[in-house]
């Protein structure tokens, strides 16, 4: 039967259904129980039948089975009915979409609050009395009857509710390039926190409207129990915000998530871009440090000026992404504080199982900068330290692995040679790629004394490079894509 049609005849016999059971029993509340019992079965019978020639007849017979298993179960002591030993009639051929029906009955019972499940649990699988309960709990009889006439109702409509554009279960997403925008803290950034799936789609299913946990649960599919933990862990950490205190609170995710799916592959816009940065940007960049005489105090071992140029790369991308002055500052205001000393945004794209077709690396990874202050030596040996982790390199472990001890075994090898590292200090040098054949590998820059240290590299971006108003201007439009 259509549900529109079995929702007009289960309107048709409500009453009729609570006159029925106000004969049987003869009083309010009990007439009340059984008629929500008798109600929820032949609804589902409904749901379930193709063509009912006598509803009358079919409706009774249901009602009369439903009151006897309740008489029966008044006889052992007890109020309500099992779930598992309930008979419907319903045709034999339905016994499969019975057992489905069972499936999904279990499933929207993991989506209850952990009370209802509790009061779920001890009446129907346990067996216990609407008194039992109620003194195990420590809580009224009215209010036990409560959960359990809104449990059924929810129940019932967890069953029928049609899947809509929001609920996530059937494609889940995933995050991808995932990162942050700020200082890390103890237990990593994104890529730490979201180590699950489940953490991810959690994310995503309060980040366009704000939702209760039951709400998330349901639009992740899975179970209350499940989600509350992962979703507290991101409440602590201020992945998720908890928006108001109430008994049912609200939840929405703090962070900035990229939708990827169902949109043109952005390979050919940062083609497009990179053209225009080689073409209109970089050559008035090369050509100003080049024409420095100490190239903005940058050096390399060998003065290898490719190598400087590469390394000036990154430099001059990030003064583009700042070329709106204060831009930085305003960034700030948007970081979010951690638990564990972090400061940063969040961020991540969303991809899913169609939209990724293939795992294949990206040509444009790039960790981007990683610099290091080294600062105690004299203010005239003082520098710092420049570093791009990309597609051309051969390091790995990323802005994790940007140790601050590294770099200070690397003035020791620039003040006073191999001999002063331990073995194990050289080799790690050499693994993590800032040594090669005993030449110094990153990029280095000098640091005046009348220099903070730590202000030395972004110095550069705003005294050095220039951004002209036709780039200005492109980069405008290319962060509006």
């Amino acid at each position: 039967m259509e549900k529109q049609l079995a929702d007009k005849y289960i309107y048709q016999y409500m009453d009729r259904i609570f006159g029925f059971a106000l004969d049987k029993l003869h009083t309010i509340d009990g007439a009340r129980e059984l008629a929500s019992d008798i109600v929820y079965e032949v609804y589902r019978s409904f749901l379930k039948a193709d063509d009912i020639v006598n509803i009358d007849g079919y409706v009774y017979r249901i009602a009369r089975n439903v009151y006897a298993h309740y008489i029966d179960s008044l006889a052992r002591g007890r109020n309500f009915v099992s779930i598992d030993g309930m008979m419907i009639a319903a045709p034999e051929e339905h016994l499969e979409e019975e057992a489905e029906t069972e499936q999904i009955l279990r499933r929207e019972i993991g989506y209850l609050s952990q009370r209802q499940r509790t009061v779920i649990y001890m009446h129907y699988y346990e067996k216990r009395t609407v008194a039992e309960i109620a003194d195990k709990l420590k809580i009224s009889q009215g209010t036990v009857k409560w959960h359990l006439s809104d449990a059924r109702s929810r129940l019932k409509e967890g069953i029928n509710m049609n899947i809509n554009e929001q609920n996530i279960q059937l494609s889940p997403i995933r995050f991808t390039h995932m990162g942050h925008s700020g200082s890390p803290g103890a237990n990593g950034d994104t890529n730490a926190m979201f180590d699950t799936r489940l953490k991810q789609n959690i994310a995503w299913a309060c980040y366009s409207e704000p939702k209760t946990l039951e709400e998330i649960a349901r639009a992740v599919g899975v179970p209350q129990v499940y989600v509350s933990d992962d979703l507290k862990k991101l409440v602590e950490y201020a992945y998720i915000d908890r928006l108001d205190n109430s008994s049912d609170p609200k939840y929405r995710t703090n962070m900035l998530l990229f939708d990827g799916r169902d949109k043109a592959d952005l390979s050919q816009l940062y083609f497009n871009a990179a053209v225009f940065i080689c073409d209109k940007y970089l050559p008035k960049v090369f050509e100003e440090f080049e024409n420095d005489k100490e190239h903005w105090g940058i050096s390399c071992d060998g003065e290898d000026m490719n190598y400087l140029k590469y390394s000036v790369v990154m430099l001059a991308v990030r003064r583009l992404i700042l070329f709106d002055e204060g831009f930085e500052k305003e960034l700030e205001k948007y970081t979010v504080k951690r638990p564990d000393g972090g400061d940063f945004i969040a961020h991540a794209n969303v991809e899913d199982d169609i939209s990724i077709t293939a795992e294949r690396p990206n040509p444009y990874w790039c960790c981007g900068y990683m610099t290091r202050g080294i600062n105690d030596a004299p203010a005239e040996e003082a520098f710092e330290s420049i570093s791009v982790d990309c597609r051309y390199t051969d390091r790995s472990g990323g802005w994790q692995d940007n140790l601050q001890e590294d770099w200070q075994k690397l003035t020791k090898f620039i003040r006073s040679g191999k001999g002063a590292l331990s073995q194990e200090g050289y080799k790690r040098l050499c693994d993590k790629g800032y040594l090669y054949e005993d030449r110094v590998q990153p990029a280095v820059m000098r640091v005046k004394s009348s220099r903070d240290i730590a202000s030395a590299f972004y110095g550069i971006l705003n005294e050095k490079i220039a951004v002209s108003d036709e780039v200005v201007e492109f980069a405008r439009k290319m962060a509006n894509r």
